[in-house]
């Protein structure tokens, strides 16, 4: 059988005999050589994309911790306290019911050139510094409830509250977030003033029947505007048992209109062995724009996932930057997408399969539930500081 050249060969020969005077054999060799050199390195530039990392990311793994997270956060209970955390506040005053829901008018936000770190918490008042407790001996035992009317909670006369506290009834919650009409309740928050001195102290115990939901203490000092808290103690949704502590500082961004609430929280649960480790701060300008930065962990051996970027929304419009690593390896990134699903893209270009996109995100989706979740824990402490 004859030899026959490869396609590489056969066209440096064409070449080679469409040159004139090439009547040398050496010269036709140094020829069909170089054209062999310039065609393959013009085969080099069309080079396929580099495969995706292979880092030996588990999407199971993850979805298994989330389900447990969304479980003992997602209880009515717990649901219940997030959503009206807001509104716990025993306010001799009630407040004005909104004659109707709020419009959304975004005007442009001035943002700072540069937001620090972390804002301090301004020190407490000299006031303030002989306090020997957060909660008035006028309202002990009470109980405070949602008024349907005035869209807010009022100190009933019933007093089989804590003894030396407050306890905030919880309720069943519309599409609106807000109880349901007629109220129902799915459980209710104690607490209970263990400061001493000028050292506040609340213990915090979420409950729905004969069940404990949460168990917590709260050491905190400042003011509604500008605090510094800790947080530490057990959730639960009846299996799983989630330990946890947070310090959270809380103040004005210097220069502008904006407040800023930084955490740093650990969270675990040693049923199912995982760690979850947030460092977050947000920047908010008005309840409609606001800057999210977050560098979030998950560790379940032999696997630690790590998100770190930010958010920035405006307008209620998110714009996402967030990197991913597994195991310290660059794997993908998060960005906006062309609807409102963001883009997952792994390190090599290629678009993340499904599994594993649904998992980034339903993270990314956590560590934002995580961060509301802490601040509500902390919400009805705070309101029981003075304003100034």
């Amino acid at each position: 059988m004859p030899l026959t050249l490869g396609p590489r060969r056969e066209a440096a020969r064409s070449l080679a005999h469409r040159v004139p005077d090439a009547g040398s054999r050496w010269l036709r060799l140094a020829l069909l050589a170089g054209c062999a050199v310039v065609l393959g390195a013009c085969d080099k530039s069309t080079a396929p994309a580099p495969p995706p990392p292979t880092v030996g990311f588990d999407p199971a793994a993850v979805d298994s911790v989330l389900v447990v997270v969304n479980g003992v956060l997602g209880t009515p209970a717990m649901l219940s306290l997030t959503a009206l955390s807001p509104l716990l506040t025993a306010a001799a005053a009630l407040p004005v019911a909104p004659s109707a829901a709020p419009t959304i008018a975004c005007a442009p936000v001035v943002r700072p050139a540069a937001v620090a770190a972390g804002a301090r918490a301004a020190a407490s008042s000299a006031r303030w510094a002989q306090a020997t407790g957060l909660i008035a001996d006028s309202l002990l035992r009470h109980v405070v409830v949602y008024d349907t009317a005035a869209r807010g909670y009022r100190v009933s006369a019933d007093t089989s509250g804590p003894s030396g506290g407050l306890r905030f009834l919880l309720y069943q919650l519309s599409s609106y977030g807000l109880p349901t009409v007629p109220l129902t309740t799915d459980g209710w928050l104690d607490l209970t003033d263990q400061s001493a001195g000028s050292a506040l102290q609340l213990r915090s115990q979420v409950s729905s029947g004969t069940t404990s939901i949460a168990d917590y203490l709260v050491d905190l000092s400042g003011t509604q505007a500008a605090d510094t808290a800790w947080l530490g103690g057990t959730a639960t949704d009846g299996v799983h048992v989630l330990s946890f502590r947070d310090s959270t500082r809380r103040g004005a961004v210097g220069g502008t209109v904006a407040l800023q609430v930084a955490v740093s929280a650990h969270v675990a649960d040693s049923l199912d062995g995982f760690s979850l480790d947030m460092f977050a701060a947000r920047t908010s300008f008005d309840p409609f724009d606001y800057d999210d930065t977050l560098d979030f962990t998950l560790t379940r051996a032999p696997q630690t996932v790590r998100l770190v970027g930010a958010i920035t929304t405006y307008c209620l419009a998110p714009s996402v930057g967030i990197r991913i690593s597994v195991n310290d390896s660059a794997y993908a990134t998060i960005t906006n997408g062309t609807g409102t699903t963001p883009n997952v893209t792994l390190v090599g270009g290629q678009p993340a399969g499904t599994a594993a996109s649904q998992t980034l995100l339903g993270l990314k989706t956590a560590q934002q539930r995580l961060f509301g979740w802490l601040g509500a824990l902390f919400a009805p402490a705070n309101a029981l500081l003075p304003r100034s």
